[in-house]
């Protein structure tokens, strides 16, 4: 290789290292956005802006979508506020509801075809412990932290289960709880945050 040839071949690798580490930089900075933003998220939702329970979200759905069958009732933060988010389906369709669970107000409403490939349940919250036993159980499973989101689905034909998220500090593990035994099926990081919580370890 010429002196010329070696020199250029330098001053190229050079750029793209810079390049690469300029891109690396700008990256980082995007995950710094992504974490403060879905920190400053966390900080604004406020569980005494929960005004309504769970049978008024559910009563918003079956007003919007009479006659289907519910399989899944969810509470968790949404841009700052709690909302409920309803499921059910029908033998052709699968149907969601938001509700404002400050005010109760329907938030949007949705149906999409079902997939054949994938087998519903129908869910009786009647026969679910409540979300505030669910609570307390997550929150004895997870060692520390606050119960912040729930969901309750009912995940096979003969069980249902409460899925709650349980937040300390940075931390939020998910724990699933079997709503007839009250036994506590697994305890791991929450799905939901699972990339903002690797993006904080990437940056602490």
């Amino acid at each position: 290789m010429t002196k010329k040839v070696l020199i250029t071949a330098c001053v190229c690798g050079g750029l793209a290292l810079g390049a690469g580490g300029i891109a690396g930089v700008a990256a980082m900075d995007g995950y710094h956005a992504q974490i403060e933003a879905a920190m400053k998220h966390e900080k604004l939702a406020n569980k005494s802006d929960i005004k309504i329970d769970q049978q008024a979200a559910i009563d918003q759905f079956n007003k919007k979508y009479p006659d289907k069958h519910l399989n899944e009732v969810e509470l968790e933060s949404d841009k700052g506020k709690y909302v409920y988010k309803v499921k059910g389906f029908d033998n052709t369709n699968e149907y969601k509801v938001k509700v404002n669970a400050k005010d109760g107000k329907l938030i949007s409403n949705k149906s999409k075809k079902l997939d054949q490939n994938e087998k519903e349940y129908a869910l009786d919250p009647g026969k679910a412990i409540s979300r505030d036993e669910a609570s307390q159980i997550a929150e004895k499973a997870a060692k520390k932290g606050n119960s912040i989101e729930w969901k309750l689905e009912q995940e096979k034909e003969n069980q249902a289960v409460w899925e709650v998220k349980v937040k300390d500090g940075r931390t939020v593990k998910e724990v699933k709880i079997d709503t007839g035994s009250k036994k506590v099926l697994a305890v791991g990081i929450a799905s939901l945050k699972q990339r903002v919580l690797f993006l904080q370890l990437l940056v602490m």
